[in-house]
């Protein structure tokens, strides 16, 4: 068994302030390929599966919802978006479409504002 000592102890942190900041890195990713999937929509495929892929690392932090929030802009958007692509040949889908373009640009500002101050987001399951 091992004891823990001083220099144990600031191992630990240390290895605990890499994973945070590994795990800020892809936070910060994804945020950014969501960004990127205003001009590049592939880039929002990129950013989810970068959320899957780590969301068991932010269990328990105050990442976590940030993952959730952005698990939920890049689903919600993308049924959205494919509500008002079939709904265009009737000319209301262009209506959704630009709703939906204007709440995914809303949350992913208001998401990455909050990350950039060191916040969770209150409510990540919350549709606004």
């Amino acid at each position: 068994m091992k004891t823990i000592n001083r220099e144990n102890i600031k191992e630990i942190q240390s290895d605990n302030s890499q994973k945070q900041l590994s795990i800020k890195n892809i936070t910060q990713t994804v945020y950014f390929c969501q960004t990127l999937s205003f001009f590049f929509g592939i880039t929002a495929i990129a950013g989810i599966i970068l959320n899957y892929l780590k969301r068991n690392e932010t269990i328990g932090t105050w990442l976590e919802s940030h993952f959730t929030w952005q698990i939920r802009t890049f689903w919600i958007g993308l049924i959205f978006s494919l509500i008002g692509f079939i709904l265009s040949v009737i000319l209301v889908g262009f209506l959704i479409l630009a709703v939906t373009l204007v709440w995914t640009i809303y949350r992913v500002i208001k998401g990455y504002l909050l990350f950039d101050s060191e916040k969770p987001i209150e409510n990540p399951e919350a549709f606004l």
